[in-house]
């Protein structure tokens, strides 16, 4: 069962963005322009639909808030439209609830046709630190915008208003989520927000305290996904391997099918010869790297925490489930699909209760391995270990099976999630809901990332160097007991 759905908008970008290529062209060139009335139809329909399926759409933003924000969106359609704009104008929309698992996914296929058709982009990745907006990578050649560079302005308009424009555009329960995902997205989402801008208007800091102010060229979409991939899907790799001092090295990859003849079944084969690796060279210290980790599914996960676990586990100490028409639908066609799995089960429990009730529905305990790793366990985590790589650090923190180490994550192990889908009758907008609310393994309620038991220091931009997991191997060396 799919503890929360992977939050990483970039993750398609690095494992699937040319294969889509041509679907995605032949899309773009069928696509249409909508009436007003059918983009009004559609936009009626997301917010019943939401108001419905979503578990708790007014968690964070009050009902009236959101009526008159519904009002306000209804009102401003008064004309046809594409596909794109409609994305545009609901995004900001489901966004409004602040809920991170309530989402329109990027408009992956059109913005793939607009790559491929020549299309640009601002060159520069960012990072939010502070407030303040950082240069991390720069793919103008303009020495001036150098990674760590602060960003004061962008087209006549201060850096803070460009974080609370973007921000608009993603789904997320707190700021730090946003920025987070920022860092990947930035010049994604300014396409989206603005469309095609050939060249930028930036202003940076210049000695003396004083500003100065560059016009920078757009660069070649293409140009800047081939290189963002070629470093992003380095990060998504799965490895194995026995370090120096007896400390071993696991990082995972994605938890889920991220290639071609990739299945559950190869990655317990990939997890299981690790682990039988390690004990083999007899590894005393284990570092699961989660750090750029997209998440995924327990059905992944849960067989590699089994490696070291030393009680049953789960995901969560109390899931919730709302029942809705839409629900029953999606768990229909997943119980047609997996007549024994477990949305299949949740579809019975569902039979017993009327729609807007909210029922209690319990998570099958993952059952340790014997014998399992019998050494210590370290979880290394960052900002971007987003979805179910959030709920595995909260399992190895809560249940005690090893320690913490990294910075506190963006995404939330207490989460409306449990994500389901409807699509939109006119349009076929794509909207994603969480279907249930769960509670991490400790019971802890507040809207917190896991935050580390031993804070590292992470670099405001990227090292060549991979100064944290040092960091990690470090501290890890230090707590060694003195005869070891």
């Amino acid at each position: 069962m799919t503890s929360t759905c992977a939050r990483a908008l970039a993750v398609f970008f690095v494992l699937g963005l040319l294969a889509a290529i041509p679907q995605a062209v032949a899309q773009a060139q069928g696509s249409e322009v909508f009436p007003a009335a059918s983009i009004r139809a559609d936009f009626e329909h997301l917010y019943a639909t939401l108001e419905a399926a979503h578990y708790d759409l007014y968690a964070y933003r009050s009902h009236a808030d959101y009526a008159r924000y519904y009002e306000e969106v209804l009102a401003s359609i008064d004309g046809p439209m594409t596909r794109l704009a409609a994305v545009r104008l609901f995004t900001p929309f489901v966004t409004f609830g602040q809920v991170g698992h309530a989402r329109i996914d990027f408009p992956v296929q059109d913005y793939i046709a607009y790559v491929v058709a020549g299309g640009t982009l601002l060159p520069l990745d960012v990072r939010v630190e502070d407030g303040r907006l950082l240069i991390t990578h720069n793919y103008s050649g303009v020495p001036a915008l150098a990674p760590g560079t602060e960003l004061l302005a962008i087209d006549g308009r201060p850096a803070t208003e460009w974080i609370e424009r973007i921000c608009r555009l993603v789904s997320a329960e707190r700021p730090y989520m946003v920025h987070a995902q920022l860092e990947n997205m930035f010049p994604r989402l300014v396409w989206l927000a603005r469309g095609e801008v050939d060249a930028f208007q930036v202003v940076v800091p210049s000695p003396g305290g004083h500003r100065a102010t560059l016009m920078v060229d757009a660069v070649p979409a293409m140009t800047l996904e081939e290189q963002k991939g070629a470093r992003e899907s380095q990060q998504h790799s799965r490895t194995a391997e026995v370090l120096p001092d007896g400390i071993a090295y696991l990082r995972p990859g994605p938890f889920y099918a991220a290639a071609e003849g990739e299945s559950v079944e190869t990655f317990e084969a990939f997890v299981d010869a690790a682990f039988q690796g390690f004990i083999d060279a007899g590894a005393t210290d284990l570092v699961i790297d989660l750090r750029n980790n997209p998440g995924g599914d327990n059905s992944f996960s849960d067989p590699m925490i089994a490696w070291f676990a030393d009680q049953p586990f789960s995901f969560a100490s109390r899931f919730q489930v709302k029942a809705s028409a839409q629900t029953r639908e999606v768990l229909r066609g997943l119980a047609g699909q997996y007549p024994g799995g477990v949305s299949a089960q949740m579809l019975e429990t569902m039979t017993q209760h009327e729609d807007g009730a909210t029922f209690a529905f319990e998570i099958p305990q993952a059952q340790p391995r014997e014998p399992g790793f019998p050494g210590r366990v370290w979880g290394l985590i960052n900002r971007h270990a987003y979805s179910n790589a959030t709920t595995v650090a909260a399992i190895i923190q809560d249940y005690a099976f090893g320690m913490i180490l990294g910075e506190e994550t963006a995404d939330v192990p207490t989460s409306y999630a449990s994500s389901a889908q409807f699509t939109l009758p006119a349009t076929g907008i794509v909207v994603t809901y969480p279907k249930a609310y769960f509670v991490r393994p400790s019971g802890d309620q507040a809207l917190r990332g896991v935050v580390p038991d031993h804070t590292l220091d992470f670099p405001d931009v990227p090292a060549a160097a991979d100064v944290v997991l040092r960091q990690a191997l470090q501290f890890i060396a230090s707590q060694r007991p003195m005869n070891d």
